[in-house]
């Protein structure tokens, strides 16, 4: 890393230009297969939309729900819409040796990574190729641009969709953009199509989960977006800020440093990160304060104490636990991989479900 490099600006807006971008040659893209559907849930009546375009797609779709009640819900919707469908019940405090490899405990921000984790592990059990993560959501999902987009992962293992309406960012973002600043939005686990037989990674139990899923094919230049979703609007300053901190600084700063090709494995690259996110937290703090001057911001106080638990929660980071994060991240993956060598891959759904020790109810 040169010297230099450390007096970029505090934050990149838009990670963008580390994907290609294919969503101007989709109408002559060739169709490809979508052997299943992976959507993470806990809101019946979103899974509609999903259900559909599995039986559009002609493949199976696969619901993973918190709670009995839930399941049950999401039954009589799915039988109406779709044979094809798995309703799966993963509960709080769910466990199973395959998932107990991760050597480090995380900041778990909601149970999203255990359930992406098992659906990629259902789709090495049951020789499932091209599985589709979806949330619940995510609206605007054409069969023809999923076909298409799956017809993508032939070249790029990993393929996606960019949600800019309503934007898909962290709360810290959000407040940026609020107060005026550049943010734009990247693709995730939100609207994702993998290629299984050639992606090794799993989902980390912490927030940006999906960046670090997808950071080995980011940083081979083997991803691509297929064009834009939308996503149903949410409030995103209802929730605290501090869970998200320190995913946010790793992912950012791994993202960062595809950008420039700085060396990530040393102290002093964290020690720059956490400077520059703490420098970026207060640019939006400042902006948002001269904004009570010029033009009122919705909300602006409570906004602001979201970015105080984000600074609160950020003097509590060293670069050292960022550091020992990374290094303990890269073991894991390397321990996932040769889980996956070990495992069945010609199961029935059944079977597999079985074997992962869930109820379908």
């Amino acid at each position: 890393m040169t010297e230099n490099q450390f007096d970029q600006a505090s934050h990149i807006g838009s990670h963008i230009d580390l994907l290609a971008d294919m969503s101007n040659v989709m109408s002559r893209a060739k169709p490809g297969k979508v052997d299943a559907i992976v959507v993470p849930t806990i809101y019946p009546h979103r899974v509609g939309p999903a259900i559909a375009l599995a039986k559009a797609l002609e493949c199976k779709i696969v619901l993973l729900c918190s709670t009995d009640s839930q399941r049950r819900e999401i039954e009589k919707i799915g039988r109406a819409l779709h044979a094809d469908t798995l309703t799966l019940v993963v509960p709080p405090g769910y466990g199973h040796p395959l998932l107990d490899f991760e050597r480090r405990a995380m900041e778990k921000h909601t149970d999203i990574a255990v359930k992406r984790n098992i659906g990629l592990l259902l789709a090495r059990l049951c020789g499932w190729r091209t599985v589709f993560f979806l949330d619940d959501d995510i609206r605007g999902m054409e069969p023809s641009l999923i076909a298409r987009a799956a017809g993508l992962t032939e070249r790029y293992p990993v393929v996606g969709f960019q949600i800019t309406d309503f934007p898909d960012n962290s709360i810290v973002c959000h407040a940026g953009r609020v107060s005026g600043g550049v943010q734009s939005t990247f693709m995730g686990g939100n609207a994702l199509l993998v290629d299984t037989t050639r992606v090794g990674t799993f989902f980390p139990a912490i927030y940006n989960e999906d960046w670090f899923f997808m950071y080995d094919a980011v940083a081979a230049r083997s991803a691509c977006i297929a064009g834009r979703l939308w996503q149903l609007a949410y409030e995103p300053f209802d929730r605290s800020a501090a869970p998200e901190e320190f995913g946010e600084i790793i992912a950012e700063g791994l993202f960062r440093a595809l950008h420039y090709e700085s060396d990530v494995s040393t102290l002093y690259f964290w020690m720059d990160a956490i400077k520059k996110r703490s420098r970026f937290i207060e640019e939006v703090v400042d902006r948002l304060h001269g904004s009570a001057r010029e033009q009122s911001v919705p909300d602006r106080d409570r906004i602001l104490s979201r970015l105080d638990e984000a600074k609160k929660r950020l003097m509590e980071i060293s670069p050292m636990s960022c550091l020992s994060f990374y290094r303990t991240w890269r073991g894991n993956v390397d321990i996932w991989q040769r889980q996956l060598l070990d495992l069945p891959t010609s199961l029935t759904p059944e079977q597999a479900i079985r074997y992962l020790r869930l109820s379908s109810g």
